[in-house]
């Protein structure tokens, strides 16, 4: 199936570029004066909420919710304001807005009644006057645990459309679960590239295949998930991402993951990985990473070929970085829930990629040079 994400606010939809907009955006060819060959915007974990600055549950950060809408709104400008070349798309990479508009917890308890519609709406309302197609990652604090079950976010963040250019993988959720699962997606945004974004959550149907993994591996975030220490009792360090708020790609989408990878590898694509959560220890923690990171990282570094560049993602909004032995970079970025103007765009080169922070902010900028290719395989031995 082929399809375009898009992102609904209660009143309307925002407004997206179509696939000819990317092509005007993009060019295979570098140019002089080392212009980028194309460009895209970055963001995560905005985890908006119009209640009062407060401390994480473990008592390390302090979240201001309200100030991330106006770093949205200032986000936007500085996509929009790029030029030569224009942002071919911008990538949120998850937690949009955050999990106590639910009215669960937290300041949510003081709430008349759940907020999820409304901070979604303005959210959206802001990225809105983005001139640029906006591709969303799945995150823990708007997925079907926090405030939306997983058809609610499909009408909201992801619905298919004719003629576009994204193609969708699978999916192991079952049943009805299967139908409204917001499912992977992989374009290609220049000729020469290859972009996958995946859901993070995907080994989430209806919670049940997460919880069987937590009473297997953490009994005690199987007795609840809210308002309990989700490490207490750990030892091993490897257990550590077996909580609610991480999640894992399933079986089908690492089937599907390896089939994209190999296609691009054929095309002889660069390719560039998102996801919600990261996947690659040293550039996050070890209470951060896919359930099936292992299995993920092993993927990409046997099927890459050195042909993947950077694996994105959020969710530690600290932020990270590490290469790997394969030298895939990855880079988790810094939330503007606790930094200052934390977003920025990417700018593609032909021989590296240059993250660039917002002027003034306190996202990290970074150089991440390519790494060098493996001989390809003949198609037929693929």
């Amino acid at each position: 199936m082929r399809a375009l994400l898009r992102l609904h606010t209660p009143a309307a939809a925002c407004a997206l570029a179509a696939s000819a907009a990317l092509a005007s955006s993009a060019s295979s060819e570098p140019s002089a004066a080392g212009r980028p060959l194309f460009r895209f915007g970055v963001i995560a974990d905005i985890q908006y909420c119009d209640c009062d600055d407060a401390s994480n549950f473990a008592g390390t950060e302090i979240r201001k919710y309200r100030g991330t809408l106006e770093q949205t709104r200032r986000a936007v400008e500085h996509w929009n304001a790029l030029r030569e070349p224009s942002a071919a798309c911008i990538l949120n990479l998850g937690d949009i807005i955050d999990g106590q508009n639910a009215g669960g917890y937290g300041a949510g308890l003081t709430f008349d009644g759940p907020q999820s519609e409304a901070a979604l709406g303005r959210v959206c309302g802001a990225l809105s006057a983005c001139k640029a197609p906006i591709y969303h990652a799945v995150g823990n604090r708007n997925h079907e645990l926090y405030n939306f079950d997983w058809a609610g976010l499909r009408a909201r963040l992801q619905m298919p459309e004719a003629g576009s250019v994204v193609t969708e993988g699978g999916s192991d959720a079952a049943g009805a679960d299967a139908a409204a699962a917001l499912r992977p997606v992989s374009w290609q945004p220049c000729k020469g590239w290859t972009f996958v974004l995946l859901n993070a959550y995907a080994a989430l149907p209806g919670y049940r295949a997460a919880a069987e993994l937590l009473q297997r591996h953490n009994p005690s975030c199987y007795e609840a998930v809210s308002g309990v220490n989700f490490f207490a009792g750990i030892e091993d360090p490897r257990l550590l991402r077996y909580v609610p708020f991480n999640g894992g790609l399933g079986e089908a989408q690492l089937a599907w993951l390896r089939e994209e990878v190999r296609a691009a590898v054929a095309r002889d694509d660069r390719i560039v990985v998102l996801s919600h959560l990261p996947m690659y220890e040293p550039a996050a923690s070890a209470r951060t990473l896919l359930y099936d990171a292992d299995e993920a990282l092993a993927l990409l570094q046997a099927e890459g070929g050195g042909r993947v560049v950077a694996v994105l993602a959020g969710h530690l909004h600290r932020g990270g970085y590490a290469a790997d032995e394969s030298g895939i970079h990855h880079v988790t970025l810094q939330s503007p829930l606790n930094y200052r103007d934390s977003f920025g765009h990417v700018d593609v080169h032909a021989d590296r990629l240059e993250l660039i922070g917002a002027p003034g902010g306190e996202f990290i900028s970074r150089t991440l040079p390519f790494p060098a290719k493996a001989a390809r395989c003949p198609a037929s031995a693929l």
